[in-house]
């Protein structure tokens, strides 16, 4: 009986695992951004495929997300975002358009947002899809940004000199940054090596967060003092922080 029990619940795990596997949609946009001006009406569609070999139904529902606190609280995505389709059928392989509006109200300002859920039935289980909407009103904009703290050290595990940095948005929109740092001799002042900050996630609207990435290996550079100088942009907007570190000769990194 234990035996069989087992044998049974064996069975049922590989057919779940199986079914996660294949109930998933390829959806396009992945994010949408707007801009526009109160009391205005943008169109668009998402275009949905079934990479699955099985017929599957998919339900799309909405959630409130990030808004700027400056919104009055009947600022909800039920009130700006209109889905035209909410319920299908999709056979294998097989692509839909959803279409949906966005409905801006008079009394919106700064950035507000939500997610599109689209939920796949395939049978035995149902997997979640969230895509993000972000909504940035025109003429309301307060940009207003900052790297809060700055950290920079060398991992055991590969010799990359990584860092971590807290962008602090103190602005009324969401910003995704993108930059470059780069890293001066104390010794000349020559400017020794570039790298890029490629646009990430996004940093929403009275709030922090904090972004990692390796900027060399610490053997790149020679031993010596070093300044590494931090340029971050979004929208118009740039700002700077700067932090000092010595390489040993090693290829260790150690911050002032």
């Amino acid at each position: 009986m234990n035996k069989l029990y087992f044998k049974v619940l064996f069975f049922l795990s590989l057919m779940f695992v199986f079914n996660l596997a294949y109930a998933n949609l390829r959806i396009t946009p992945a994010v949408v951004n707007i801009n526009a001006e109160p009391m205005a009406l943008c169109e668009n569609k998402y275009v949905v495929t079934n990479v699955d070999e099985n017929t599957v139904t998919v339900t799309v529902t909405k959630e409130d997300w990030k808004n700027y606190s400056g919104n009055d609280s009947s600022v909800t995505v039920d009130k700006w975002l209109e889905i035209e389709k909410t319920k299908f059928d999709l056979g294998p392989k097989e692509t839909t358009e959803v279409p949906f509006k966005v409905i801006t109200e008079k009394n919106m300002k700064g950035s507000v947002s939500g997610m599109v859920v689209f939920t796949i039935d395939g049978g035995m289980i149902q997997v979640l899809m969230k895509q993000p909407i972000y909504i940035t009103i025109k003429g309301t904009e307060k940009v207003d940004f900052e790297i809060d703290s700055l950290q920079m050290a060398t991992s055991e595990r590969d010799g990359e000199v990584y860092y971590n940095m807290v962008v602090k948005n103190d602005g009324n929109v969401h910003i995704r940054h993108n930059g470059i740092v780069d890293i001066y001799s104390r010794k000349t002042g020559n400017l020794v090596k570039s790298i890029d900050i490629d646009e990430s996630f996004p940093t929403y609207a009275q709030d922090s967060r904090d972004f990692s990435g390796a900027l060399f290996k610490g053997t790149d550079l020679v031993k010596g003092k070093y300044t590494a100088v931090f340029k971050i942009k979004a929208f118009d907007k740039q700002v700077t922080k700067s932090i000092n570190f010595k390489v040993s000769k090693l290829g260790e990194v150690v911050t002032n």
